[in-house]
């Protein structure tokens, strides 16, 4: 079977109802095609995730893969979801992002994007900021439970919801559980652990995100989201009392305010070896498809991604070239096949 070649009479079965599960679904069943969502319950990152989306990523503020196609993605899916859904969960709203040092002054002075950022005064906000700041535009935040929740009764309602009989094609959208999936796990995979806190801080504007080598995301009524740590190779998602230390220090240095540690929560995020979404049909079974890997830029990427997936199945239009899961299991093969005759040659001298 070819990647489009499937019997839309049928029902594609999801797999997951996670942040990518839940958009790929909601994409699929707006196109008019046949859907079938299952979740086991077990635990997801989604529903600890702050949420968060920036045009600007990392130290270095370098734009977001794919930047021009996946940002105003964003700024057409989730208004159009919200008003189909009747609630409220999309927050477009401007970072304040905190120097750490001059290198990334520097940086942000002469190579980052003008698009989204602007250098701005920081010396006026409750932070240490010897090396000054700017304002990033462009982002925001999601309220994932809320999404999360109001989709899963649409489904339910739509009686898109449970194991579907006879699907024609299954689409797995697990997250950090396809590292161990024997379908996926040869994507290549470095899953991430991350803590997050809630902490309140009376004193502080509620207007904006801050960003100082963490986040903290207002939540409202005083309360702010601090996040987030990566750890790897961590057994399992429960929350790490060395990353609520390392978070309680972090804010502790940069706030010049009091504040109260009120929740702590952890979860694992589906990180892929490439940095990029995992999509597409199994090398070997092409009835068995992949939507995956997001990592914490699945805010951004899931809308844009979920329709080039619906695109490929519906129109045959070809997945971005990066995603392809088949390309990154071949890959994966290639390199262990490589990695067993050296260890074998090297075994034999």
């Amino acid at each position: 079977m070819s990647e489009t070649d499937w019997d839309n009479t049928r029902e594609i079965q999801i797999r997951g109802h996670g942040l990518a599960g839940a958009i790929l679904a909601e994409t699929l069943h707006a196109a008019g095609i046949r859907i079938r969502v299952f979740h086991d319950g077990g635990p997801s990152s989604s529903r600890v995730a702050a949420g968060l989306y920036t045009p600007l990523t990392g130290s270095g503020l370098n734009p977001s893969w794919q930047l021009d196609q996946v940002l105003p993605t964003v700024k057409t899916f989730y208004p159009s979801l919200e008003r189909t859904l009747g609630v409220r969960f999309f927050f477009p709203m401007e970072t304040t992002r905190i120097f750490r040092d001059e290198k990334q002054r520097d940086r942000a002075e002469t190579v980052a994007p003008r698009d989204f950022l602007q250098i701005c005064d920081v010396q006026h906000l409750p932070f240490h900021a010897p090396y000054g700041g700017c304002t990033v535009t462009g982002g925001g935040w999601v309220d994932l439970p809320t999404m999360l929740n109001t989709l899963e009764e649409r489904r339910k309602a739509l009686g898109q919801w449970g194991e579907a009989p006879e699907p024609g094609l299954t689409i797995w959208a697990q997250g950090a559980a396809a590292s161990e999936h024997p379908l996926w796990r040869e994507c290549g995979w470095r899953n991430a652990h991350g803590d997050v806190i809630t902490v309140e801080i009376p004193e502080l504007a509620e207007d904006r995100i801050y960003s100082f080598g963490r986040f903290l995301l207002p939540l409202g009524n005083q309360q702010f989201r601090c996040g987030s740590t990566y750890a790897w190779n961590q057994p399992g998602p429960e929350p790490r009392e060395i990353g609520r230390e390392e978070l309680v220090s972090d804010l502790r240095n940069a706030l010049k305010l009091e504040f109260r540690v009120s929740e702590h929560r952890a979860g694992i995020r589906p990180v892929a070896l490439a940095r990029v979404p995992i999509v597409g049909p199994h090398p070997d079974a092409a009835d068995q498809w992949i939507f995956n890997g997001f990592g914490s830029k699945g805010v951004l990427n899931a809308p844009w991604v979920a329709k080039r997936c619906m695109e490929t199945l519906r129109d045959g239009r070809d997945l971005p070239s990066e995603t392809v899961a088949a390309k990154r299991i071949i890959r994966q093969r290639e390199r262990a096949k490589t990695a067993a005759g050296q260890k074998k040659a090297l075994e034999g001298k």
